[in-house]
């Protein structure tokens, strides 16, 4: 019986949830999801906990041959991270974790399954999955880093002000990454990672 009421919740929460505006806000959180959480609120946020990946998997899994001196959430910090996949009530695909608490989110309209979420999303000054370039600069200003990587085929434009980074793919935004302002030491450092 318990087991009935578990596959319940799980397909009644996409429906029950559906329709409504998720907000991404600059440096604090997406929807209920909000930075400084710690792990335990997260699993009661979603409904699962995911596994818990330490740091050097994501270099193995994650970065691959990127040197993590160039990865804004290596560059922040984190004892251990979270990778959802098919989660269904907001588009997050990673969550990072210090000291067992949030301090980290990444969004992403990647992949198809995450696109009647994202389509729903917007961040708190407006800008949608998928608008243009431009539309990010006209909501946003200049950003303080502008970064295409090679490996990848995402263009990263880093806000650490407003605890946002904005990644393109195409001249259309597609990733978010939400973390608190960092200090001014880190910023220039890593900023100098790419002089």
């Amino acid at each position: 019986m318990r087991l009935f009421y578990l596959f319940v919740f799980f397909i009644a929460l996409p429906f029950s949830l559906k329709g409504q505006h998720v907000i991404i806000e600059e440096g604090k959180g997406v929807g209920p999801l909000r930075l400084g959480q710690s792990f335990e609120e997260v699993v009661n946020i979603l409904g699962f906990g995911g596994n818990l990946k330490t740091y050097d998997d994501y270099l193995a899994e994650e970065l691959f041959s990127e040197d993590p001196k160039k990865g804004l959430e290596c560059v922040l910090g984190f004892d251990y991270y979270v990778k959802y996949e098919h989660l269904l009530i907001l588009p997050v695909s990673y969550v990072f974790f210090k000291n067992n608490v949030i301090t980290q989110i990444k969004l992403s309209s990647f992949p198809e399954y995450y696109f009647s979420i994202a389509k729903d999303t917007e961040t708190k000054k407006g800008l949608d999955f998928w608008d243009e370039q431009k539309r990010v600069t006209d909501l946003y200003g200049l950003p303080d880093l502008k970064v295409n990587y090679d490996g990848f085929i995402l263009d990263s434009y880093f806000y650490f002000q407003q605890g946002i980074t904005f990644s393109m793919r195409d001249d259309t935004f597609r990733v978010a990454h939400i973390y608190s302002k960092p200090d001014p030491t880190l910023i220039k450092k890593f900023i100098a990672e790419f002089k």
